[in-house]
């Protein structure tokens, strides 16, 4: 390989849209790991005691990030939100894992995808914000979407799909949580207190369903926590390192992942339906952030160029 071709393939892969996109392809692969590890123990162990050990060991991969920065690390002056954060981020769990029992990994992914759409709305409603026409056009088009895997009247609606809706309003809080802790706390610290709530919050209703997990599955539930754990983490990075805009179509591969897994282990995929639904609702969210980005980029650009007017 010449220098130059070496030179050329190394700063392609240095740019921030690479870099993003393999953090967020990560993240993707974490999640799906995480989802189907779930999948596999749901009829050995309850939801409560998979939701607990998800968080104790993904709190077990933060050490190594404790050790280096300190407890210091973790200092806050908005506890309240991340408790209400992590009681919001535990019920989604719960719901998202208990979606688990009625239906397949890669149609929990799918309808996941809503939660920007969802948050948008809520945002608009709740909070103030503007309300501008390409966001209820997005939100139209997710809703469509979610409609056509759900199919009310033609086929019957699933309890796990009922859970998996449930999960995203729950996910939505959660969202809105960390969109205001970002502010002011730093990412790692906002994920550690996610993983330390989450434990002791997790813990009391998993005693009530223990089942002491073979090694075996101990290993599953590590392997779990691990996934989780690079979800949240690759996120985060993925969001640092580029535009949202370059970053966020690399989310959707969460559904063929998660299909894959759920093919390979335990003989199941999502529906035709289901792939067109989902491919639905993240057009829908794609286009929003693309709206999103051009108006804060137009915005930048008058702004700065208003001082020599």
């Amino acid at each position: 390989m010449s220098e130059s071709l070496r030179a050329r393939i190394n700063s392609a892969l240095s740019s921030p849209g690479v870099v993003g996109a393999l953090w967020m392809l990560l993240s993707a692969a974490g999640w799906a790991t995480m989802v189907t590890v779930a999948r596999g123990l749901k009829d050995d162990l309850h939801t409560f005691e998979i939701s607990f050990f998800r968080s104790f060991f993904a709190l077990i991969f933060f050490i190594p990030w404790l050790t280096r920065n300190g407890f210091g690390a973790l200092k806050t002056e908005r506890m309240r939100l991340h408790i209400i954060r992590g009681v919001s981020g535990l019920i989604a769990l719960y719901f998202m894992f208990g979606a688990l029992f009625y239906i397949p990994t890669g149609e929990v992914a799918a309808i996941t995808f809503l939660r920007p759409l969802v948050a948008s709305a809520c945002v608009i409603l709740f909070m103030g914000e503007p309300s501008k026409p390409h966001r209820w056009i997005a939100i139209a088009i997710g809703l469509t979407g979610a409609y056509i895997i759900v199919r009310p009247g033609v086929s019957a609606v699933s309890p796990g799909q009922f859970l998996a809706f449930g999960a995203v309003f729950a996910m939505v809080i959660t969202s809105m949580m960390i969109k205001s802790l970002t502010k002011t706390d730093q990412p790692d610290a906002i994920a550690a207190w996610q993983v330390i709530i989450f434990s002791v919050l997790s813990i009391g209703p998993a005693l009530f369903v223990w089942v002491t997990p073979t090694w075996e599955q101990c290993g599953a539930l590590l392997i779990m926590g691990f996934g989780a754990m690079i979800a949240q983490r690759a996120m985060t990075r993925a969001y640092k390192a580029a535009d949202l805009t370059v970053v966020l179509p690399f989310e959707y591969t969460r559904l063929p992942i998660a299909a894959f897994f759920g093919l390979m282990l335990f003989s199941e995929f999502p529906d035709l339906w289901t792939w067109i639904g989902g491919t639905v609702i993240f057009a829908a969210t794609v286009f929003m952030a693309q709206r999103e980005t051009a108006e804060a980029r137009r915005s930048r650009t008058s702004g700065e160029k208003r001082p020599d007017a």
